[in-house]
C-alpha cells in the first residue's frame, strides 16, 4: 500500500518537476486522509492545483510532526505532488485536533469545526456540514436503527416493483405494436399510423448487505443530530424517519458523496454515472481504484438553505406521519 507525502520546504520551494533535484531544506509528513469540498472551499490555480480541505489526518515522528504543523500553521503549501499542494489559509479557522500517539510516532487532524462540529455556534441561513464518524462507530449502531434501514430498503424494493411491472406492461404493449409493424407493408403502416417503438429497460431492485445497511443506518443518525443543531425546524428522532430522510436528500442530490460510496444507488440515477463527484478524497491506496478508510467511514456532506430545508422536512413529515396514522 503506498502512503502519499505532504511535503513543505522551508524556502516555499515545493518539489515540482523544474526543481526536484535542487537541495532544499524541507519537513515531510504522510497524509492519511484529506477531504475536498469544492463547494464549500474551491481549490486554486491552474498548473499546480492549491488544494483547500476541510479535513485533514496526517502523522510522522515527534520531530516531523512538530516541524511540519508549525508550518502548517503559518500557511505554508504542503505539496502533495508535482501538480497539487494543500495549504490551511491562516484566515480560516482551523481546528487543530490535541496530537495523538500511534505506531508511526504523533498523529494529528485538522477540520473545518462549522462542518464537522457536533453542536454549532449559531443557526445561518445556509446549512453546511459534512459526516465522517471512526468505523469503530458502526458497530454501535442498534438493532432499532438497523431494522429501520432494513425497512427503508424493502419499501424501496417495492416500489421498484410496482415500476417494474408498469414498465413490462408498456414493453407488452411495445412488442405487440412492432409486430403489427413489421407485419404491415408501407402503405398500411402510413394508413393505420404504425410506427415502431422502443421498449423501456425495468429499473433493478437495490442491493444493499449488512454492512451497507449498517453504515446507511449510521449515518442516518449522525447526520439528524448535526442537522438537528444547525436549523430552527425540529428534525423527528425516530430512526425510520431520519433513514428516510438520509435517503430522500440523497435522491435530491442535496446530500454529496464521494466516489465508491456503498449508497451511491439510493442517489439521483444522473449522479450515479457522474466522473466527477461533490467530495474528493485523498489518502492512500489499496489499489489503483481504492483509498484505505484509515478508520473513518465514507463521508457525506449536506448543503442546503433554511428555507429549502423547512420544506423538504415539513412534506416528508406530513407523508411520513400520515401513514402511521393510516396504519394504525
Amino acid at each position: 500500500m503506498k502512503y502519499p507525502l505532504l511535503t513543505i520546504a522551508s524556502d516555499g520551494a515545493a518539489p515540482t518537476k523544474r526543481n526536484r533535484y535542487r537541495k532544499t531544506r524541507s519537513f515531510q509528513c504522510t497524509l492519511l486522509r484529506c477531504v475536498i469540498w469544492p463547494a464549500f472551499k474551491p481549490s486554486q490555480g491552474k498548473g499546480t492545483m492549491i488544494l483547500r480541505p476541510i479535513f485533514l489526518d496526517y502523522c510522522g515522528t515527534e520531530s516531523e510532526h512538530r516541524a511540519f504543523t508549525a508550518n502548517l500553521r503559518c500557511g505554508k503549501i504542503a505539496a502533495l505532488s508535482d501538480r497539487e499542494g494543500i495549504e490551511l489559509l491562516r484566515s480560516e479557522p482551523y481546528k487543530y485536533a490535541p496530537p495523538q500517539r500511534c505506531d508511526a510516532g504523533i498523529r494529528q487532524i485538522v477540520y473545518y469545526p462549522e462542518v464537522f462540529d457536533l453542536d454549532s455556534k449559531e443557526q445561518r441561513d445556509d446549512v453546511w456540514l459534512c459526516v465522517m464518524p471512526p468505523a469503530g462507530l458502526l458497530q454501535g449502531v442498534t438493532p432499532q436503527e438497523l431494522g429501520a434501514a432494513r425497512a427503508a430498503l424493502r419499501l424501496t424494493n417495492a416500489r421498484i416493483n410496482v415500476e417494474v411491472q408498469r414498465v413490462l406492461a408498456y414493453n407488452a404493449t411495445v412488442d405487440a405494436n412492432n409486430e403489427a409493424y413489421y407485419a404491415a407493408d408501407y402503405r398500411e403502416r402510413n394508413e393505420k399510423g404504425l410506427r415502431y417503438l422502443h421498449t423501456t429497460t425495468p429499473p433493478s431492485l437495490l442491493q444493499l448487505d449488512d454492512d451497507a445497511l449498517r453504515y446507511w443506518a449510521l449515518m442516518s443518525r449522525e447526520l439528524g443530530v448535526r442537522l438537528d443543531a444547525r436549523t430552527r425546524y425540529p428534525i423527528p428522532p425516530d430512526p425510520e424517519f431520519r433513514v428516510l430522510l438520509l435517503q430522500h436528500f440523497l435522491r435530491l442530490g442535496i446530500v454529496k458523496r464521494a466516489d465508491g460510496n456503498c449508497l451511491a444507488s439510493l442517489g439521483a440515477s444522473e449522479d450515479r454515472y457522474s466522473h466527477r463527484m461533490p467530495l474528493d478524497i485523498r489518502g492512500p491506496m489499496l489499489d489503483y481504484r481504492r483509498l484505505d478508510d484509515v478508520g473513518y467511514v465514507a463521508p457525506l456532506a449536506l448543503s442546503i438553505k433554511q428555507d429549502d430545508l423547512g420544506k423538504e422536512l415539513a412534506a416528508l413529515a406530513g407523508a411520513y406521519y400520515a401513514k402511521e396514522a393510516v396504519s394504525e
